[in-house]
């Protein structure tokens, strides 16, 4: 669908997202338009308050422990968000929003990480501004889809690689998604841990990827202090 000229392509990530994005497209849209959303139930992480802009990304960001799954982080149009100097990015779109989430949540909780999830709602046209503010101010990106790797990772690594602003910034990335294989049959809890697409699956990949983060900057820093060769 991306790649037909002049086509709009949305994938919200709960039914409140489902309905704002329905509302726009079909009222105040004027061009082909096509929305991908789940069949089966997924978790519900905004709310009516919660920003929705055509084309503009939201960053999602976890605050703390609370007994409402939803409450435990603050969402807001990323164009306006100040940055906060997390450890990585975790770009998401659909219902793999929720699993970002609660990716971020493990991160922090086992890891100490933090994590800035963007909710990458509008697949085309892209907000490049958002995913190069996240590549240059946290230079670790994981992308999260729940279908095969491509539409979401590549897309996200096109806007990264053809940035001239990028040019010798070191960005480190990664892609969460089914792995060249055939669909199985299950319920969505089964599938999502037997694709590897969970957030336990997107935590693991980051890890290994602050890893990379962290061993390149130690070799720097060594190279930056070691004695000069004798000559």
């Amino acid at each position: 669908m991306c790649g037909l000229p002049n086509m709009s392509v949305v994938i919200p990530c709960d039914a409140v997202e489902t309905r704002k994005a329905t509302n726009y497209l079909l009222l105040r849209h004027q061009s082909p338009k096509y929305i991908r959303f789940a069949r089966e139930a997924t978790p519900v992480v905004t709310d009516e308050r919660t920003p929705f802009e055509f084309g503009h990304a939201n960053v999602i960001r976890f605050r703390g422990e609370k007994a409402n799954f939803a409450e435990a982080f603050d969402t807001g149009l990323a164009a306006n968000y100040d940055n906060e100097r997390e450890d990585l990015t975790i770009i998401a779109c659909g219902p793999m929003v929720p699993e970002a989430m609660r990716a971020a949540w493990i991160l922090k909780a086992d890891f100490g990480y933090e994590s800035r999830v963007v909710n990458l709602h509008t697949l085309k046209p892209i907000d490049e501004a958002a995913i190069l503010r996240a590549a240059r101010e946290t230079s670790v990106i994981v992308t999260a889809e729940e279908h095969q790797i491509g539409a979401l990772a590549w897309r996200v690594s096109s806007v990264i690689t053809e940035a001239p602003q990028l040019y010798g910034v070191p960005v480190i990335t990664g892609a969460i998604g089914v792995k060249d294989r055939f669909g199985d049959s299950g319920a969505p809890w089964e599938l999502i841990r037997e694709f590897e697409v969970s957030a336990e699956h997107i935590a693991k990949k980051a890890v290994e990827l602050m890893q990379v983060k962290q061993a390149a900057a130690t070799e720097k820093e060594h190279h930056l202090f070691a004695e000069p060769a004798v000559r």
